[in-house]
């Protein structure tokens, strides 16, 4: 069963030599602990999502809910540049937020998820979550800006497009927690728009928005504002009540 689904992600997601964070550069070893993740449809028992994800102890990795829900297996690679012809490093079951809808209804979207892996994987760092109310004590006010680091192994442009594939790394800003879309449960981030900016694209959904240069990962990347992948993006936060009451089932928080 595991070669059959492996040759069949592998004929979906064969990948280019480059690929990801509009705007970015190639990670390097910098997020090791950053996964490329290719889902398995519950419904279909084919291939299914493409996602990145962050482990954040030797056999959990937290993602978006909408790449884990409609998903019965998960396979994991850790590699810079991704290769759906290597085996996985890891195979994991998906678990959804209780939370999570379908139709994105704002601001609750529910956006989260974990892939429970089958074997430990070993690092010297993982992702690390925040404690509650994390971005609050950072200030939160209107119009106050915060630094992020963005990872993902997204595909760079749609047009022309270059499918996912390398780990990359970007920058961008946390642009607004109060809003009605956001309130609460996620984040708004900036995305390209000639700004020099980093941006989050397909593929990109459930990797980390990393505070600043840390291992904090404040939200998981959830959608875009426009198709082009060049407007700004939104997350869902791991330090809220909710988020916390879910991650809180699989590993210790802070």
């Amino acid at each position: 069963m595991r070669k059959l689904l492996l040759a069949a992600l592998a004929a979906l997601l064969t990948a280019g030599s480059a690929g990801a964070i509009i705007n970015g550069e190639p990670d390097g070893n910098r997020h090791p602990y950053v996964a490329a993740i290719g889902f398995i449809d519950a419904a279909t028992g084919k291939p299914g999502k493409f996602c990145t994800g962050t482990l954040i102890s030797p056999t959990v990795i937290v993602t978006a809910g909408h790449c884990t829900k409609p998903s019965v297996a998960a396979f994991v690679w850790f590699d810079e540049q991704f290769d759906s012809r290597k085996p996985p490093a890891a195979i994991g079951m998906p678990v959804t937020h209780p939370d999570f809808k379908a139709d994105m209804t704002l601001p609750n979207t529910g956006d989260l998820g974990v892939v429970l892996l089958n074997r430990p994987i070993v690092m010297a760092t993982y992702g690390a979550l925040p404690k509650a109310g994390y971005l609050e004590d950072l200030g939160r006010k209107r119009g106050r800006e915060l630094g992020v680091s963005i990872v993902g192994y997204g595909a760079q442009s749609l047009d022309p497009f270059i499918p996912p594939g390398m780990r990359m790394l970007g920058k961008a800003r946390i642009q607004n927690l109060n809003s009605s879309f956001v309130r609460d449960y996620g984040l708004k981030v900036s995305g390209v728009n000639g700004s020099g900016r980093s941006g989050s694209c397909l593929g990109d959904s459930g990797g980390p928005i990393l505070h600043d240069d840390s291992n904090v990962v404040v939200a998981v990347h959830s959608f875009g504002d426009v198709d082009t992948c060049e407007g700004a993006n939104y997350a869902y936060r791991t330090d809220s009540a909710s988020a916390r009451a879910f991650l809180g089932r699989f590993v210790p928080l802070p």
